[in-house]
């Protein structure tokens, strides 16, 4: 058996992350299965390529030497790959649909990079409730769509892209200031959504029925900013993916925790009209979207350490 692509991807992602825990984040698989991987590089090598170290995990030298190789090989094939998306590709206008949280999230980089990746510059990101895109894309009015767990429809080609995290988040005033907050807690809270089964209502009354806990609250406004102002002004809490909030967060305007107890995440899909399944830019949009909302991700610095509270001084 030979070197695969994929223990390549491990192996430099690992190394760039200092961490296998985090490398794994970023892949989207299991620590194990990055372990794995790392090890049969190392058997086809013949010799250790990383170790531990004050820093974490860093390359020998044996490593040291087959990453910049690996990092080449990769970057050939990601051009490689954009080549192929590129040809046959036709000027014709491509109507992505997102819901506000993925328009905020990556909304400028997908107008910027459509040309690059999709081979046009002619795309309109149109901007939605989720129920109302899903419908617009049944009807024929969209050609594509992001979301999480999209229905499935005769007419329309679902892929799955990774899983996203939701949070539980509020004004920094409203936080116990741990990094976990259990789901009797959230569901006791002053929630408010952005639209009623919007992603995270939908979530919340999940956790509320997996618990038989009901909800305390549950106010809904039909506007992005309002929502965004109410969580900032601790006039109420919600159930989040993290794009929804991004600027706020990085800005300290309000805090997240995890909810202990209760597994949050929900599977990022696109959705594409049947009938342009098989154009070029169909097959490349996935890894397209994929790419642009783990680049996204990577902005923002939310591991264990960054949801622990500050130490008292």
């Amino acid at each position: 058996m030979g070197v695969s692509l994929r223990q390549l991807e491990y192996f430099v992602t690992v190394a760039e992350a200092g961490s296998i825990t985090r490398a794994a984040e970023l892949l989207h698989v299991t620590p194990t299965a990055v372990s794995l991987q790392i090890r049969l590089l190392e058997d086809l090598v013949g010799a250790p390529l990383l170790t531990r170290h004050s820093r974490g995990i860093v390359a020998t030298d044996a490593g040291s030497q087959l990453l910049p190789q690996a990092s080449q090989i990769l970057d050939m094939i990601e051009k490689m790959e954009n080549s192929f998306q590129r040809m046959g590709t036709t000027a014709r206008e491509i109507r992505l649909g997102a819901p506000p949280a993925f328009s905020r999230l990556i909304g400028v980089e997908v107008i910027e990079g459509a040309e690059k990746w999709l081979g046009t510059p002619h795309l309109s990101l149109i901007e939605g409730w989720t129920r109302e895109l899903e419908l617009r894309l049944e009807r024929g009015e969209l050609d594509c769509l992001i979301g999480w767990e999209l229905p499935r429809h005769p007419e329309v080609h679902v892929t799955a892209l990774l899983e996203d995290q939701f949070y539980y988040v509020c004004a920094p005033e409203l936080s116990s200031g741990t990094p976990t907050i259990s789901l009797a807690e959230v569901l006791r809270s002053p929630l408010v959504f952005y639209g009623k089964n919007s992603v995270s209502w939908r979530v919340a009354q999940d956790a509320a029925q997996s618990a038989g806990i009901p909800i305390m609250s549950e106010r809904q406004v039909e506007s992005i900013e309002v929502w965004r102002s109410l969580l900032c002004r601790g006039l109420g809490t919600s159930i989040v993916p993290i794009g929804s909030i991004r600027d706020e967060y990085l800005h300290g305007e309000v805090v997240i925790q995890k909810i202990a107890g209760y597994s949050a995440t929900r599977m990022v899909e696109v959705a594409v009209r049947l009938e342009h399944k098989n154009e070029p830019w169909a097959l490349a949009i996935s890894d397209f979207l994929r790419k642009l909302v783990l680049e996204a991700q990577k902005t923002l610095p939310i591991t264990e350490a960054t949801l622990q509270p500050e130490p008292e001084a």
